[in-house]
């Protein structure tokens, strides 16, 4: 073997360790959230959403039905985040129970309660519905909350990726209020 060779494997080698030995110290301040998307059929709308779900450190992001997602927008976040795939809504509901999830419906409807108001449970697993059709009512009914982002403009709703992105640090900012807010630090990063 070349000398280069022998380098380059090195190199190889290192940073294959730095990676996994990044993904044990993220790993070690995941936060009891969930993130899940149904049938959302912009790719580019779920690699956004599952960046924002590796920045805020949830546990997993589940992805419903469609399951095609541009992995450019992820921007590496794929490679530490835990993604799961499910076909329907039965094998959806199930992994919610086995994984003790409480689901959070983000979602206009007369059930909703203001994001501003929204108190969110211990182990949330926020779902957000397809760009057409949203979220269906079988869901919508089993949710222990559904949560409305208000809005003032005359478009309806918000980009999915966006409306994620919004909750999930609603959540995030409700906890740091009350104290409960923590994360071991990260090499080069303050507590």
């Amino acid at each position: 073997m070349t000398s280069s060779k022998i380098r380059d494997a090195w190199a190889q080698r290192r940073r294959a360790e730095r990676r996994e030995r990044r993904r044990r110290e993220y790993q070690s301040g995941l936060r009891p959230m969930a993130v899940a998307a149904w049938n959302i059929s912009k790719e580019y709308n779920v690699g956004s959403l599952i960046r924002t779900a590796h920045a805020a450190a949830v546990e997993e992001v589940i992805l419903v039905g469609e399951r095609e997602w541009n992995v450019e927008a992820a921007r590496t976040a794929e490679l530490y985040t835990k993604i799961i795939y499910l076909p329907g809504k039965d094998e959806f509901l199930e992994h919610l129970e086995e994984r003790g999830w409480d689901l959070v419906a983000i979602e206009l409807d007369a059930r909703s309660v203001s994001l501003f108001d929204a108190v969110y449970p211990p182990r949330p697993c926020f779902l957000l519905g397809a760009e057409l059709g949203g979220i269906p009512n079988e869901l919508l009914e089993a949710s222990r909350l559904i949560v409305e982002i208000p809005q003032w403009g005359l478009v309806p709703c918000l980009n999915v990726a966006v409306a994620g992105s919004i909750v999930l640090y609603d959540h995030l900012s409700k906890l740091h209020r009350r104290g409960s807010l923590d994360r071991p630090s990260l090499p080069g990063r303050p507590a």
